[in-house]
């Protein structure tokens, strides 16, 4: 069964019906509708218009007309149909599905990320793309196309087709798109911060905000870990932080392995004040409703803001808009007049809105994240003379590999390193 596409021209013997040619490795120009579309019943030609204007449309419509007209010609419904040409291949709804089924023991902040990244996947697809064995480098690129559409970052796209890399090796698919065409994600090393920087950062704090960063910076523990962190893992006595994990309120460990990590006298000493009048009888640190904290990052960049160490050059895109400013990115993005009609096709496709803003006046800069925290204590140790492998176990990596990267900047810094490079130059 063919359903073919045409569209009328005008020629030198008057109107004709010219077929577009859409096989594989074709690609006709911006070509303009009206089409119409083509298929036999019982040798006789059937002609009917099709619904829209645009080509990528019309050959769904197509695709869809014919899947119908096969299903009719063996008097069977499209559902029984599907039911008897589809019985061994996997949907990619289902694989979807199945995929975060598999992985619903992780922290909940990574299912619900797998959950974001499948969704926006299927969002991509075209109504020809319904089963694994369907997609292709093409349905990546695609996938690619759609999130540089609705303005996602390199490092966001990349995150997301990884994703989808892993759903369909659990499926024994290999990946289709060849790892060069994967977004460019530059990893800056993260560099401790030096002790006056840290000083003036926690003079600006508040009492509550001071004991809540000294602690990641005293434990080297990972956000998540210090979300969760109950008085019951604490041993004040001992001075010793239990890093557990926590099924039943949704927490796993990332390496999956428990492990206990020393902490400095005078934290202690806060903890143990803190204890005396807990805001919480389980959770050491909580939210405005009693929760475990869940926005340490962003009150980490107002605490730094605040303190006026922002560098002032940091540039971001921001979603976050009010009417006004909604409005003016419209316009910037789509144009207004004469300019915003010849983007009529762009404006109805996926988008997303923003505006640029600056760590001069806002909390965004990118040289204060929590993670720096957890590399100025794993520094802090290695200087203190803490051998590698009890750093690496105290910082929960499963590889020394990923202790020693993780060691291998800032080094530079310690006086009797840079007491050896100037000896070295007779300095």
């Amino acid at each position: 069964m063919r359903v073919s596409i045409y569209r009328r021209v005008k020629t030198p013997k008057g109107w004709r019906y010219q077929r577009v040619p859409v096989g594989r490795g074709r690609r006709p120009a911006d070509l303009q509708g009206p089409f119409f579309l083509r298929h036999s019943i019982e040798g006789k030609q059937v002609w009917r218009p099709a619904t829209t204007g645009q080509l990528d449309a019309v050959k769904d419509e197509a695709d869809t007309l014919k899947h119908v007209l096969v299903a009719e010609s063996r008097g069977l419904t499209v559902q029984e149909f599907d039911g008897m040409t589809n019985e061994h291949r996997v949907a990619i709804k289902a694989a979807c599905a199945e995929f975060l089924e598999l992985k619903k023991s992780k922290a909940r902040r990574t299912v619900l990320a797998y959950s974001l990244h499948l969704k926006d996947f299927q969002e991509s697809l075209d109504k020809r793309t319904r089963f694994l064995d369907d997609v292709d480098a093409g349905t990546l690129r695609k996938f690619k196309e759609h999130m540089t559409q609705k303005g996602h970052s390199g490092k966001t796209q990349h995150n997301r087709l990884l994703t989808v890399v892993f759903m369909l090796k659990k499926n024994g698919i290999k990946n289709p798109l060849g790892w060069d065409e994967f977004p460019t994600v530059e990893v800056e090393a993260a560099v401790p911060f030096e002790s006056a920087e840290l000083k003036k950062l926690f003079d600006s704090m508040t009492d509550e905000e001071r004991i809540r960063y000294k602690f990641f910076l005293g434990s080297g523990a990972r956000e998540q870990e210090v979300s969760f962190a109950s008085w019951a893992d604490l041993d004040l006595q001992k001075g010793v932080f239990h890093v557990r994990a926590k099924p039943e309120a949704g927490f796993t460990l990332k390496t999956h392995e428990a492990r206990s990590v020393p902490l400095p006298a005078s934290l202690v000493a806060s903890l143990k004040e803190r204890k005396k009048t807990a805001a919480h009888p389980r959770w050491v640190f909580v939210n405005e409703n009693g929760n475990p904290e869940g926005h340490f990052l962003r009150k980490f960049k107002v605490a730094a803001f605040k303190a006026g160490l922002d560098c002032g050059h940091c540039v971001r895109e921001t979603s976050d808009l009010n009417g006004e400013q909604r409005k003016a990115a419209f316009d910037k993005k789509f144009g207004t007049g004469k300019e915003f009609f010849k983007n009529w096709d762009e404006s109805d496709k996926p988008h997303t809105l923003k505006r640029t803003i600056t760590c001069k006046t806002h909390p965004v800069c990118e040289h204060f994240y929590l993670h720096r925290l957890r590399k100025t204590c794993a520094t802090r140790w290695s200087e203190a003379g803490v051998p590698v492998r009890t750093i690496q176990h105290w910082l929960g990596h499963k590889d020394l590999s990923t202790t020693q990267r993780y060691l291998g900047v800032g080094d530079m810094h310690a006086p009797h390193v840079r007491q050896k490079i100037d000896q070295a130059f007779g300095d």
